[in-house]
């Protein structure tokens, strides 16, 4: 019963420093949008030689 009594009190102080961290003090995230990617663009560059309706618009 001891172990399980020293196991939660562990866990409830683990817990309230991660809680306490997070709410004080939480991690930016360094994120930013990426520019779109225009594909038309990229296929009609590619020119593909076989000219195969399937290739290209």
């Amino acid at each position: 019963m001891r172990k399980l009594v020293m196991f939660s009190a562990a866990l409830a102080v683990a817990a309230a420093g991660f809680a306490v961290t997070m709410l004080t003090d939480p991690p930016v995230s360094k994120a930013h949008a990426v520019a779109q990617i225009d594909t038309y663009a990229l296929t009609i560059s590619a020119n593909p030689s076989s000219g195969e309706p399937y290739d290209s618009n």
